[in-house]
């Protein structure tokens, strides 16, 4: 077997990047170079190492004991590569580069793109990169250099804050308010518009289910872009963020207290605090973003 210190890290880079797709396909498309330049890479490694590190099979790749060795180094050698380059690009001076954000749908179309072009306006070699997400983008692996979300970041190496109160509304259109003209929250033919199976424990679900209990779901989806349309076009009640219903011209119910109100926070990582496009990027959006919506 060579020596580790003749191991090439780009062979390395992607042999994790099989290990966590489980295909050679897949790994190439996700690193945007060919199959058959990752498969020969693979190859080249496993001979330097002296070991073969997966077992192929029709159903995808899967790591030998050498493998999920050879895994646990890489990664920590990842950990510190990806550690460095955010110390280097934390010591730039200078507010130009690239800036790539996370965040849901509707908030990215309603609050942060106004915010974010008035910005680039006034910052033009500054090119930001809004990325649409509904999974939880990981800022340690440099996924992006901002995110926006509302559960709290866990990892102790991300800085934190919260970034604005999103306030939430009953809504429906006039059109199904006057087709249910006389309904009581009890009666069974109310139709509803909420979350799906996953999300179903959302505060704002909960609130809407015990509010009209025995109303069936018409429409369920993961995106309160969707939910919205689908309100818009006179399918059932539904809760939505206040500036999003207001938007689109629906009508505000009144109920009781209202949905739960939920924070959205910010989060970045600690090696970035330094960034100067960053900290313009930050002290943009404090100042023109309301601390409640």
């Amino acid at each position: 077997m060579r020596k580790l210190g003749q191991l090439d890290w780009e062979d390395l880079r992607i042999f994790l990047a099989i290990a966590r797709t489980g295909t050679l396909t897949a790994a190439a498309e996700a690193l945007k170079i060919s199959q058959p330049t990752t498969g020969r890479r693979l190859r080249t490694l496993e001979e330097a190492c002296g070991f073969v590190l997966f077992q192929r099979t029709s159903h995808g790749f899967y790591l030998t004991d050498e493998g999920k060795l050879i895994r646990l180094h890489a990664e920590r050698m990842e950990e510190e590569a990806t550690s460095l380059e955010r110390r280097l690009l934390g010591a730039g001076g200078t507010v130009e580069g690239k800036l790539r954000l996370s965040a849901s749908e509707w908030f990215s179309r309603l609050v942060l793109t106004p915010a974010i072009a008035a910005f680039c306006r006034e910052n033009p070699n500054v090119s930001v990169e809004l990325l649409i997400e509904s999974r939880v983008v990981d800022l340690e692996r440099q996924e992006a250099d901002l995110v926006f979300r509302f559960p709290k970041f866990e990892s102790p190496a991300i800085i934190q804050k919260q970034f604005t109160e999103v306030t939430y509304d009953l809504f429906a259109s006039q059109d199904y308010i006057d087709r249910t003209a006389g309904l009581t929250c009890d009666s069974t033919l109310h139709r509803l518009i909420g979350m799906d199976a996953q999300l179903a424990s959302l505060p704002d679900a909960i609130w809407l289910r015990n509010l009209y209990p025995n109303a069936a779901y018409a429409f369920c989806s993961n995106g309160r872009d969707l939910q919205a349309e689908a309100c818009s076009a006179g399918v059932g009640l539904a809760v939505l963020p206040t500036v999003l219903g207001t938007t689109l011209g629906l009508v505000a119910l009144t109920a009781g207290d209202g949905p739960p109100r939920r924070v959205i926070r910010l989060g970045y990582h600690a090696d970035l605090k330094r960034l100067k496009r960053l900290r313009a990027l930050l002290g943009f959006l404090d100042t023109t973003v309301p601390r409640q919506m």
